[in-house]
């Protein structure tokens, strides 16, 4: 007779139903819409032109990416019960159009808007008795104890987009006080459609806990240029049934200066259907040690190291690509902290 396993003397599995339940999601029926959501500006024209065509994704998201969601969801949901508790939630969820004149409209979910005169003493009382986790209990406490000492006759309104992110994405933030772009607008949006002057994109590392703030502001000419623009160049694609061009797979960041491998593409849920990649392995497969490459040299560069005939083939090559990759040499070596990573060839 068989000796049965200790795997297989297991009952049933908690870890199974878990993983199982939050792949599970209400999507939005697949319908052609003239309507972008906020999330989307900043994103690849050529997937929302599909999206909005209501054209099948060929790479839709997998069991991982759909935990990772609703993983985004818990600590949207932890930020709301400190807020609730600390009384400074004045509302949460709401959807805020915005249009300009002869564009596509805009739509999106705000997640929360905070702020007002809360009772200090009551909120703390409440939070003392919570059966919030001890941790974030303590924090909250600390929170209402520094805001009445700061701001005792209470607190100008504020929207808040809560964001969870790597450790890696999350210390790019926090060191160069610069939110995503596609964040950026995010919220600028909702400042235009609730006409308020001020919201702040919360970071929260996933790996260790950290929060950071970063202010957005309504009277941004840089975000007021950028959000119109994008709506003008969507409301174009749409109108004229033009399909949008590709995006590259590689791009510079002016913030970090760094290449880094497109993630429009590495995350689109066209990958195969636009550029041909199986999926976002084979993406990574490709351009990652290109990408590697170039940032040592730049590194290099950056740091006025002396180049070898490698790194000079590595330059002829970026300019290929980058036309004007001696302005991108130039910022690389303007960005404080550029790190050189030697050669291994």
């Amino acid at each position: 007779m068989n000796e049965t396993t200790e795997t297989n003397r297991e009952s049933w599995s908690f870890a199974g139903i878990w993983n199982r339940s939050l792949e599970v999601r209400d999507e939005r029926p697949l319908k052609k819409r003239d309507v972008i959501w906020a999330s989307e500006i900043g994103g690849a024209y050529i997937d929302r032109y599909l999206k909005m065509n209501a054209i099948v994704p060929s790479n839709p998201f997998d069991p991982r990416s759909l935990r990772k969601f609703e993983a985004g969801r818990i600590f949207e949901w932890i930020v709301e019960m400190v807020l609730v508790r600390a009384g400074l939630l004045i509302s949460k969820q709401d959807w805020i159009p915005y249009q300009y004149p002869n564009l596509l409209q805009v739509n999106g979910k705000l997640d929360h808007l905070a702020g007002g005169t809360p009772d200090y003493e009551k909120s703390r009382e409440i939070l003392e008795k919570t059966t919030l986790p001890e941790f974030i209990k303590k924090a909250a406490i600390a929170v209402v104890d520094s805001l009445a000492e700061s701001h005792p006759s209470g607190l100008e309104h504020i929207i808040l987009e809560i964001k969870s992110v790597g450790s890696l994405m999350f210390h790019r933030y926090d060191t160069y006080r610069k939110a995503d772009n596609k964040h950026e607008l995010q919220i600028f949006h909702y400042l235009k459609g609730v006409d308020m002057p001020e919201g702040h994109i919360i970071y929260i590392s996933k790996d260790d806990l950290c929060l950071t703030e970063i202010g957005v502001f309504k009277d941004t000419e840089r975000l007021e240029n950028a959000y119109r623009g994008d709506i003008e160049a969507m409301t174009y694609y749409i109108q004229n049934k033009e399909m949008p061009p590709k995006e590259p797979e590689i791009t510079f960041d002016e913030i970090t200066g760094r290449f880094s491998s497109n993630w429009k593409i590495a995350y689109s849920s066209y990958l195969t259907q636009i550029y041909g990649f199986k999926n976002q392995a084979e993406f990574d497969e490709k351009n990652k040690p290109l990408v590697a490459r170039w940032n040592r040299v730049v590194g290099r560069y950056a740091s006025n190291k002396d180049l070898t005939k490698n790194n000079l083939s590595a330059i002829e090559d970026m300019k290929k690509v980058f036309p004007d990759m001696d302005k991108l040499l130039e910022i690389a070596k303007s960005v404080k902290g550029m790190e050189v990573e030697e050669e291994h060839e």
